[in-house]
């Protein structure tokens, strides 16, 4: 049963660079048994034939998933990789799903969410899963997760609900800049939520909460899952002692106004599912508040710049188009926003409106 202690699971979408840097830290795990599922979330051929050039000049066996269990001598072994492809792009979190459901259907202890825009060291993962194994309460855990390009400063160290979700504001310990790691950021230290990019879960529990949430698309599916596998509020937990690298904003691209768009967005979805009745009543009044905020301020670029994404974040989530709407239409999404900037002048952000629906 030791070689099927833990599956692996990276999705991947129109990238093959950072997978490939990402499947190869795996790959470079010492003495630790595990399985690689490798999901793809309908790339273009291009990028999954690269992959499986690489793989296949370090000879490692692609199997395509095409039935639910697999044999016994298939799991554990650092010379094969599970590969699924999904018929859609399904966003972060409902991407993983296939994944998820490979490793309930096996049997496997553990899942691992490994984001293809991760690096991992070398011993990080079997570190991981002897905290686990020591601590049968541990329902999840995450490392401490750095800046790849400035790998002495934290990017993620824990996330806290709290009032967060009143506020609209990010539930994890972290800012764009970062900041550098110290000596107090050392030890087991207990969180609301694991990290959505570099986690591991229990699968008896995966299995019985249910998988990612459908409605999310991108961002926040993570704390909502967190808050489903939190069973007795001490259950999820950071490992401050364990570090993974991040290549941070990789995975989304330079689309700024469209990444505001759906972390406002999406914040409000967090807020629907998992909020009490005060978080609502706060969350939805001071989103439609910052609303009239930017109105008032418009002639700052600052305000102006974000007036669009909060406008069609705000009418979008009345009007329930996220998650499947978001799968649909993320091309059409990419496309509306990418002309948007923090330097963008109010005529344009007013032309866009008057003249541009979506």
């Amino acid at each position: 049963m030791i070689k099927k202690t833990l599956g692996i699971v990276v999705l991947f979408w129109n990238d093959f660079e950072k997978t490939i840097e990402c499947i190869k830290s795996i790959y470079n795990q010492k003495n630790f048994h595990y399985t690689l599922i490798l999901v793809d979330n309908n790339s273009e051929k291009k990028f999954s034939n690269e992959i499986f050039k690489w793989l296949n000049n370090n000879n490692k066996q692609v199997i395509n998933v095409s039935k639910k269990k697999y044999e016994e001598n298939k799991f554990g072994s650092t010379n094969l990789c599970f590969y699924i492809k999904n018929k859609f792009n399904y966003g972060c979190g409902l991407g993983h799903n296939p994944g998820y459901q490979f490793c309930i259907d096996n049997n496997l202890k553990y899942i691992a969410r490994i984001d293809n825009d991760m690096i991992v060291p070398e011993k990080t993962l079997k570190n991981l899963i002897t905290r686990l194994e020591r601590n049968n309460l541990i329902n999840g855990i995450s490392p401490k997760i750095m800046f790849l390009k400035k790998p002495n400063f934290i990017w993620w160290r824990g996330s806290e609900i709290g009032n967060n979700l009143k506020f609209q504001k990010n539930c994890a310990s972290y800012n764009a800049s970062g900041h550098l790691d110290d000596e107090k950021f050392r030890g087991m230290i207990r969180t609301d939520a694991i990290s959505g990019c570099a986690s591991i879960m229990k699968t008896e529990r995966l299995k019985k909460i249910g998988l990612s949430d459908p409605d999310f698309f991108y961002g926040e599916e993570d704390i909502e899952l967190s808050y489903r596998l939190d069973e007795f509020k001490q259950s999820l937990w950071v490992d401050l002692d364990e570090k993974i690298y991040h290549h941070v904003s990789g995975t989304v691209g330079k689309n700024w106004a469209k990444n505001v768009y759906y972390n406002y967005k999406y914040r409000l979805v967090l807020i629907k599912k998992i909020g009490n009745i005060y978080d609502k009543i706060f969350g939805y009044s001071f989103s439609i508040l910052k609303l009239f905020l930017s109105i008032f301020l418009i002639f700052h670029k600052h305000h102006s710049s974000r007036f669009l994404q909060r406008y069609y974040a705000i009418i979008h989530f009345f009007q329930k188009k996220y998650g499947s709407y978001d799968r649909i239409n993320y091309i059409k999404v990419d496309k509306f926003f990418s002309d948007i900037n923090k330097r963008t002048k109010l005529s344009y952000i007013l032309k866009k409106i008057n003249h541009y629906r979506f």
